[in-house]
């Protein structure tokens, strides 16, 4: 299934995991990184899709092999494996204001049976050098040394890119 038609598929995702705020059980993964641009364009960086997979960096993918496609109500980011599969991970804005980024997160293949988690980006700083923090909550704890490697990385390959 092509980027596009995955994407037209869950325009409308579901307010349930949108709206959660709770996370008391969960695992959580902090992550931050100094980075020598302004906050205005990182805020570009990390928001607009022709961006998102310049930086974006998933342990065990195919480099390059990453893309991103927005609909009117989320974005997806997918990527291929060695072994020639595919992982999708599908998320929906909750708060956007120039120094944070929210969003909700969700790997497509639990989409139907498991709970959503939440990125947090703060972006603080000023002129010329910002510090972008990554803090993903509502993890399950098998899945904290993934997202630990995946924000690690991508944030390294952000901060590469300025």
């Amino acid at each position: 299934m092509s980027t596009s038609n995955f994407v037209a598929r869950y325009e409308r995702l579901p307010l349930e995991w949108v709206k959660r705020t709770s996370f008391e059980d969960a695992s959580e993964v902090s992550v931050q990184r100094s980075v020598n641009a302004d906050r205005s364009r990182l805020f570009q960086a990390l928001t607009l899709p022709e961006y998102i997979d310049a930086w974006f960096v998933a342990p065990g993918s195919v480099p390059g092999s990453t893309a991103v496609a927005m609909g009117p109500d989320c974005f997806v980011v997918s990527y291929r494996l060695p072994d020639g599969g595919e992982q999708r991970f599908i998320g929906s804005y909750k708060v956007l204001r120039r120094g944070k980024v929210q969003f909700a997160w969700r790997r497509d293949s639990s989409f139907h049976d498991a709970g959503s988690s939440l990125v947090r980006i703060r972006l603080q700083g000023d002129f010329g050098r910002t510090t972008v923090q990554v803090t993903h909550v509502g993890l399950d704890e098998r899945e904290h040394a993934h997202y630990q490697m995946l924000w690690e990385a991508s944030l390294e390959r952000l901060a590469s890119l300025f």
